[in-house]
Order: C-alpha cells, then structure tokens, then sequence
C-alpha cells in the first residue's frame, strides 16, 4: 500500500471509490477510511463451529493540497449480535 504514498486523493477515489468515513488529521488534511468487513469460520471445539467478525480500517493520510502522505491498517473485532443458545440432550 504504500505505492499510494505521494499520489493525489482523486485517484484513490477513482480506483476504490467514495471512502465510507472521512475524518480530520488535526493538521488541515484529512482521513479517507475504508471498511471492509469479514466472518471467518472458527472452530471454538470438536462440535461447535462459531463465526469470527472482524473490521479492517484502511486509513490514507491526505495534505490540504491532495496528496496521500501516510497510510495505516487496522483491524477490529466485531461482537457478535446474535448469540444462538442450544440445549443439548
């Protein structure tokens, strides 16, 4: 990713499109991020299988004048939002 560093905020957002949040940098430029959002299968024990979710935040640091001068990724685990109880004989 750091083949973005240097490059214009446009072209970014020609290639990925519309970031899914736009933040400040506290220093006049601002903060493109993009969500992409994942479940893996994850075994808890031999006869249960639960799904894992997960975030990962591409954040690209843009200057006041439209280039991107840093670029993080960060991920996060999402709670579930259902949780499934079953009664076993």
């Amino acid at each position: 990713m750091n083949l973005w560093l240097g490059e214009k905020k446009h072209k970014l957002i020609m290639r990925y499109g519309p970031p899914d949040k736009i933040s400040e940098d506290g220093a006049g430029g601002e903060i493109l991020v993009y969500i992409t959002n994942y479940a893996a299968p994850f075994p808890a024990n031999n006869t249960v299988n639960t799904i894992s979710n997960a975030q990962q935040f591409k954040m690209y640091f843009i200057t006041p004048e439209g280039i991107i001068y840093h670029f993080l990724v960060k991920y996060q685990q999402v709670p579930p939002t259902q949780v499934e109880v079953i009664r076993l004989p």
